[in-house]
Order: structure tokens, then sequence, then C-alpha cells
């Protein structure tokens, strides 16, 4: 099974580097596409994978970024940058995998590292053996902006926003142009416009999201996928198996108890803010 990456990503350089060396055992196609980090030193040498392009920065620099956010947060706002970057960066991305020998591709954002595919290997099998185009992680229960950039979107079970740190596409579905043209259909929600990239071809196609998308789990960053590492401050500090617990309740309740649930969880985790 030969297999492609598409990797967006900003300034990660290093995990980036461990990424691409791990990959390089399998001899995987690499394609990465980087937005302009604005520092010599975190811009990848193009050498190290199969195809490499640079992109204009959106933000002006990491600290106009993160300042950005923290002052949608005070404002009660998404932030716009990410939803850009990311809908673009993974258009170019997928539109160069199309030129490789491949059979699947995995998309993923520079923070998130690959230390093996054992993981994948496993979600790719349940793809072939389901018949599903594309699987991807989901928040289910959790709420995330809507078009206008209010925190009031809920994540219910019928939802087709996916998370974009990690997700596999059938190669076929890639050649016939899914990812290749993403659309920001929400300014503000990246997990929108990826999961309405994915109605949209399968509209296109006259299949149903749910017979074509492959369920990885119903919550944002699994600890369960051997080989993938999100973004430590992504990972709940929650047990694995009290956090099975919350996200079953999650999965089965309605938005009212699921309010309680994130009040609960965010006492838990000592934050003041869902981080999604």
């Amino acid at each position: 099974m030969k297999l492609g990456f598409v990797i967006s990503m900003y300034d990660e350089i290093d995990i980036v580097k461990k990424t691409i060396q791990n990959l390089k055992i399998s001899n995987s196609k690499i394609v990465i596409i980087q937005s302009d980090p604005g520092n010599n030193a975190m811009i990848l040498d193009d050498s190290l994978c199969d195809k490499y392009e640079k992109m204009t920065d959106l933000a002006g620099g990491r600290e106009k970024y993160e300042k950005m956010i923290e002052e949608g947060k005070k404002e009660g706002k998404g932030e716009m940058i990410g939803p850009i970057a990311l809908t673009r960066n993974f258009s170019r991305g997928f539109s160069l995998i199309q030129n490789f020998d491949v059979d699947f591709v995995i998309a993923i954002t520079g923070d998130t590292k690959i230390t093996n595919l054992n993981g994948i290997s496993k979600v790719i099998q349940k793809m072939k053996k389901d018949k599903k185009i594309v699987a991807g992680t989901r928040s289910i229960g959790y709420t995330m902006f809507n078009e206008l950039g209010e925190f009031t979107q809920f994540q219910s079970r019928n939802i087709t926003n996916i998370m974009p740190q990690f997700f596999i596409v059938d190669k076929n579905s890639v050649m016939k142009g899914l990812f290749v043209n993403n659309k920001r259909t929400n300014k503000y929600n990246t997990e929108q416009c990826f999961g309405d990239e994915i109605v949209r071809y399968c509209k296109e196609k006259d299949l149903r999201f749910f017979n074509a998308f492959y369920r990885i789990c119903d919550y944002g960053y699994p600890r369960f996928i051997d080989g993938i590492h999100y973004n430590p401050e992504q990972i709940s500090k929650i047990p694995p198996p009290f956090e099975g617990i919350i996200n079953w309740f999650r999965y089965w309740s309605n938005e009212s108890v699921n309010n309680v649930l994130t009040k609960i969880y965010l006492k838990i985790e000592k934050n003041n803010k869902p981080k999604i």
C-alpha cells in the first residue's frame, strides 16, 4: 500500500522534520505547504520532501496571530486566519499529491507528529473493509463558531464537520476533485469548511455523507491511534477511561446536557475556554 502525506505547516519546524524522518522509512510521498513564518530559521529545507511550496503569511507573524486569538476570545469571536490558511494550503497540497502514485492520502497539520504508520494502516484497512473514501474525527457535544463568529454551533451526532489536524482520503477521490479546491464556507470554523467539502463531493457523486465517511472517533484528539501524536496543548489531561465515559455521554446527550458537561470538563482541565 502506497501512502502520500500532505502537511500544512507554519513554524512547527522541529515536529515536521521528525515526522518526515519517520515517514521516509516507509518510502511515503510527502508534500508540504508552508505558510511563510517570516523567519528563515523556521523555513523547511525543500530537499527533505518530495514537493514543497511556501505560501504567503496571512497573520503577519506568530505573535500577531496569537494576539488575534486572544482579542477574539475577549470579544467572544473566532479568528479567521486559520480557516483561510488551512483551506488554501490543503487545496494546494491535495492538487500536488495528484501527481504521485499513491493509494491513500493522509493530511495533517504541522503540530501533529507521526512516529509510525501502525495506527494509520489500521484505519485504512477499516476504510477499505467498509468501502469508505474519507476518514476523520469529529468533536461531538462541543460548541464551535458559526458563520457570524458566534460561539453557538453545537456539534450534534449528525454534524458533518471534521477536525483538520488528521484525516485520510482515498486517492481515487482526490483525483476526482476531493479537497483540491476547498471553499471557506465558514470564516471562523475550519472544521465546517472541510466537512462541507466532503458534503459537496458526496452530492456531486450521488453519495450520502455517512456512507462515504469513516468515523475514527467522535472527539477531536484521540490518544488511541498508534503513531499519531497531537499537539500536547490540545490533549486532554483527563485519564483516557474517564475521558471515554465523558465522550460517551457527550455523544448521546443534547445540547443542554453537553453544556453542563463542558463546564465540568473545563473545571477538571483547569481552563477557562474549550480547546477547539
